[in-house]
C-alpha cells in the first residue's frame, strides 16, 4: 500500500474517543487527530473563523490539575467558561459544577464541546456561540477563561470583556508580553492564585471601576 494512502487508512481507522486520567478522574476525550475532528476545523476555516482547537497545552493540563486539587473554585457552582472550544477545562468544569454555560465563536468547535461533555454523561450545559466581549451573559457566579489571550485581537477582545460589569473573572495563560501587557492596562483588581511566572492564573475582582488593579 503507497504511504500516503497506508497514513490515511490509519488515520479513519483512528478512535475517535480516547481515555483519558488526571488526577485520578478518568474521561473520554475526543481525539483531536481524528478525520471528523480535521473536518469540523476545516469547515470553521472556511467560514472565515480563526481556529485554535486545544491541542492539550500544558497551560490547560495544569489549569485542570488546580481545579481538581482545589474544586471549590467551581464546585456548586454557576460557571461561564469563554473559549470553550473542546478543552479539557471545560471538561473538568463541567464534571464539578453545579450549571454549565459554555461559549465559543467557532460553530463546529462548540458543537464538539458539547458533544464531549455529553460523552462524559453531563448534560447540564448551555451554548452561547459568538464572540464573548460582546456576550450578553448569563447569570453566573464566575467566568472562566483558559489561554484565551495570544495576539492583540484576542488582548483587545479581553480588555473589552474586563472592562464591563462582570461576576469574578477566573484567567489562566501563557506569560507572554502581549498577556503582561494586558494586566499593565486593565484597572480592574486581580490576584495571583498559585505562584507562577510562566503561566500566571488570576482571579480578577466582580467589577468595580473605582477600584484600580495592583500592577503586573
Amino acid at each position: 500500500m503507497p504511504e500516503a494512502l497506508c497514513v490515511m487508512h490509519q488515520l479513519s481507522s483512528a478512535p475517535l474517543w480516547l481515555p483519558l486520567e488526571i488526577a485520578g478522574r478518568r474521561f473520554q476525550v475526543l481525539n483531536l487527530d481524528h478525520p471528523q475532528i480535521t473536518a469540523h476545523v476545516m469547515e470553521d476555516m472556511a467560514r472565515g473563523i480563526q481556529v485554535y482547537y486545544d491541542r492539550r497545552w500544558q497551560v490547560t493540563t495544569r489549569f485542570c490539575h488546580f481545579l481538581l486539587a482545589e474544586p471549590v473554585w467551581v464546585a456548586d457552582r454557576t460557571v461561564l467558561v469563554l473559549g470553550a472550544g473542546v478543552g479539557l477545562e471545560t471538561l473538568v468544569i463541567g464534571s464539578l459544577c453545579r450549571t454549565l454555560y459554555i461559549n465559543d465563536l467557532a460553530p463546529s468547535a462548540l458543537a464538539l464541546c458539547a458533544q464531549q461533555l455529553r460523552q462524559n454523561g453531563l448534560r447540564h450545559f448551555t451554548c452561547f456561540p459568538g464572540r464573548y466581549e460582546q456576550l450578553v451573559s448569563p447569570a453566573v457566579d464566575l467566568i472562566v477563561g483558559c489561554f484565551l489571550v495570544y495576539n492583540r485581537a484576542s488582548a483587545a477582545a479581553m480588555r473589552q470583556l474586563l472592562a464591563r460589569p462582570t461576576p469574578p473573572v477566573l484567567l489562566v495563560n501563557d506569560n507572554m508580553p502581549v498577556f503582561r501587557q494586558l494586566l499593565r492596562q486593565t484597572s480592574r483588581p486581580y490576584r495571583l492564585l498559585w505562584p507562577s511566572n510562566d503561566v500566571p492564573c488570576l482571579l480578577f475582582a466582580e467589577h468595580d471601576p473605582e477600584r484600580v488593579a495592583p500592577q503586573a
